[in-house]
C-alpha cells in the first residue's frame, strides 16, 4: 500500500473505482449484453430456419422438376406411340381403300367386259339373223327360178346349217 501512496494512487479511491466498475460491468451483461447475446441467438436460429427451409423449398423444387421431366419423357412416349398407332392405322386404311378402289374397278372392268360380250353376242345374233333371212330370201329367189321347190329347200336348209361355220371362220 505504501507503494501506491507513493505513486500518488489512493488505494480506497482506487477500491471503490474497481467495485463501481464490477457494478457497472454485471449491470450491464446482466441488462444489456445477455439481451443482446439472447436476440443475436433469436436471430441467428431464425436465420437456420430460414436456411433450412430454403434447403427444403430447393429440393422440393429439384423434386418436382424431376417429376414433371418425368412427366414431360412419359407423356412425349406415349404421343410418340399414339403417333405411331395413328400412322398405322392411317396406312392400314390406306392399304384398304387402294383394295376397296382395286377390288371395284375390278368389278367394273368385268362388269363392262360382260356387257361388250353381251353387245357382240347380240350384234352377232342380229347379223347371223339378217344374213340368215337375206341369204334365204336370195336364195329362194335364185331357187325358184332354176330348182324344184324340193332342190330348193334341200339347199336351204344345207345352206342354213353350214352358214354359222363359215362366218365364224
Amino acid at each position: 500500500m505504501e507503494l501506491l501512496t507513493k505513486l500518488g494512487i489512493n488505494w480506497q479511491l482506487l477500491l471503490a473505482q474497481v467495485v463501481n466498475f464490477m457494478i457497472v460491468v454485471g449491470a450491464l451483461s446482466y441488462f444489456v449484453y445477455k439481451p443482446i447475446l439472447n436476440l443475436i441467438d433469436a436471430r441467428r436460429e431464425r436465420i437456420r430456419k430460414s436456411m433450412e427451409e430454403a434447403s427444403r423449398i430447393e429440393n422440393q423444387a429439384k423434386e418436382l422438376d424431376e417429376i414433371r421431366q418425368r412427366e414431360l419423357r412419359r407423356m412425349d412416349m406415349e404421343s410418340g406411340a399414339y403417333f405411331d398407332r395413328m400412322k398405322k392405322q392411317a396406312d392400314a386404311l390406306h392399304e384398304e381403300l387402294i383394295a376397296s378402289a382395286k377390288i371395284e374397278a375390278e368389278n367394273l372392268i368385268q362388269a363392262a367386259m360382260r356387257r361388250i360380250e353381251e353387245d357382240r353376242r347380240k350384234m352377232m345374233e342380229d347379223v347371223l339373223s339378217t344374213v340368215r333371212t337375206v341369204v334365204i330370201k336370195m336364195t329362194e329367189k335364185i331357187l325358184e327360178r332354176e330348182f324344184s321347190a324340193a332342190d330348193q329347200k334341200r339347199i336351204s336348209e344345207s345352206f342354213v346349217k353350214e352358214l354359222p361355220a363359215l362366218l365364224k371362220s
